[in-house]
This record gives C-alpha cells, structure tokens and sequence, in this order.
C-alpha cells in the first residue's frame, strides 16, 4: 500500500506544483528508464479488493531525480528507484530494481542536422518470485533529425512527428542496443551465471485529431515492439534464448503539461510476451490503468 499512497502523493504534487516548484522539475516519474526521456511511457497503477478474496496489483513504476536539469550539456543523469508489481496475471511479477540512468545527445541540433542518442543504466535488480539478485546494465541507440514541420512525406524519419491531414500525428522510435544479466545470488546453483542479450526496438505513438482545438492531445495509440536474443549465457538452467514482447494501447489523456513532458491518462492496454529485462514472463493480458509521467 504505501507505494500506491507514493504514486498518488506525486500525482497530487504534481498538479499543484507544477509551475511553481523547483524540486518537483527534477522528479522523474515513468515506467522505467528503458526509453528516450521524451519518448517515456508513464508509470502504471491499479489496485483491486475484491470482497473476500486476495487483493491485485499492477504497478509498474519508476521514480527519479534529474541531477542536471540546469546544465547547458546535452545529457541527463538520474539515479532512480523501479518497481514492477503484477498479481493479476498468470505469471506473477514483483521486483524492485535501484540504479542510475543517463541519456546523451551527442549533437547539439542548432549545428548539426541529426544526432546519435545514447541511453544507459546500471541496476541492482531484486526478483522476489525467481529469488534472483543481479546487476543489470543496458546500452541503447537511438537517433533523431531536425523537425521537418510536420509534413507527412517525412514520416519515415526516426523521432519525427508527422501529421496526416487532420486525423493523426504519428512518430516512431526505433532501438538497437545491448543488455546484460550477471547474478549473484539465486535459489539454485543452475539459475547462477551471467547472461548477455542483443536487444531490437519500434516503440511508436499515433495522436488523433492533431489541429482540433478541443480533442488535440486528447486520444493516442501506443505500440511497443521489443526483440531480444541471447547471444552468450553461462545460465544452466535457461530454456528461453529469444524474447519477444508486444504492447498497444488507447489512451484518453485527461492532463497535459504545456512542455508535454508531465501527463496523466487513463487507458486500456494489451500485452503479450515476455520482458526479461523487468523479470515478466511469457503471457498475456488485457488491463485497464491510471497513468502519470513527470
């Protein structure tokens, strides 16, 4: 309960403070710090208590601190906190991950016409289901351009927004990185070892009614399409060597900040899967959620 109470205390704060706090600028409220800092997915919650029956939680959250918000550099480096809880599904998950996260834009846009993005993180990771402890880091890349205002012929570029006429705005985001898994504590010795992954990703948004004055930011689809393949392992007990996961969703977006970077949605997602990465299983689900980013 008391993380539920976190996640609604920075909600609260962040519609009374925004604007006039400085402390709250710097707090990073997301799903995970697996995505370009624009492109973040916002944390998720829900909790059910059914009369007479075990309550359910869905919470996959991860709060940060942004150390160089004020730095005139291309770069933000944030020490964070990660929980990912799911008791309404088959598969159960519950882990808690602590480390430090950065993203560097190598290229300031005002010179240059496109840049390389670097996101990375080292993590201390916890699951309470496998009663695996291990260090977790990651290297992502990515890429974006200088706008090319909004036309259409330019959807195919990388981290661009493109309106097609009045109905949508799309913008896609792909990956390509690493990821390893080195554990130090496990429940047997075959699950002990150090595992390294080949990581592909297309995370992309489509918002509708981009030029309405009362539905823009409204109403978006969401889709996520994550690959994933082990490319060396010392693990005995591994059975899995590929990993695909897939998300969508429709989202009503009831708050927006003016720089877009804070939001709060109510949606209705489907995944299907499995995300090493965050210790989730191979499965599928539908769910209905509170989201909020900072």
């Amino acid at each position: 309960m008391r993380m539920a109470f976190l996640c609604l205390f920075l909600f609260n704060a962040m519609l009374e403070c925004h604007g006039q706090g400085r402390v709250i600028d710097r707090v990073l409220l997301r799903q995970s710090f697996q995505s370009k800092n624009d492109k973040a997915e916002p944390g998720v919650f829900t909790f059910t208590k059914p009369k007479n029956k075990n309550e359910s939680w869905l919470l996959n959250l991860a709060i940060g601190y942004d150390l160089l918000r004020n730095s005139n550099l291309v770069l933000s480096v944030s020490p964070y906190i990660e929980y990912h809880k799911n008791t309404l599904i088959d598969k159960e998950q519950d882990n808690w991950q602590i480390g430090i996260a950065a993203e560097l834009q190598s290229q300031n846009l005002t010179i240059s016409k496109w840049s390389p993005i670097i996101i990375s993180s080292l993590k201390y990771n916890k699951d309470k289901i496998k009663l695996n402890t291990s260090f977790q880091g990651n290297l992502y890349f990515t890429v974006i351009f200088k706008g090319k205002g909004l036309k259409e012929k330019y959807f195919w570029i990388p981290n661009n927004a493109s309106n097609f006429g009045k109905i949508f705005q799309f913008t896609y985001t792909p990956y390509i990185g690493f990821e390893n898994e080195n554990r130090i504590e496990t429940a047997t010795d075959s699950s002990f070892g150090s595992i390294y992954r080949i990581y592909f990703r297309i995370a992309s948004n489509i918002s509708l009614f981009p030029s309405h004055k009362k539905l823009k930011g409204k109403f978006e689809f969401n889709l996520d399409w994550q690959y994933r393949i082990n490319f060396h392992e010392t693990v005995l007990d591994l059975t899995i060597h590929e990993h695909r996961y897939f998300t969508t969703g429709f989202n009503y977006i009831f708050f927006n900040s003016v720089d877009e970077k804070k939001s709060a949605k109510i949606g209705i997602d489907y995944t299907n899967g499995e995300n090493p990465s965050k210790n989730f299983e191979s499965q599928s689900f539908y769910a209905i959620t509170l989201k909020v980013k900072l």
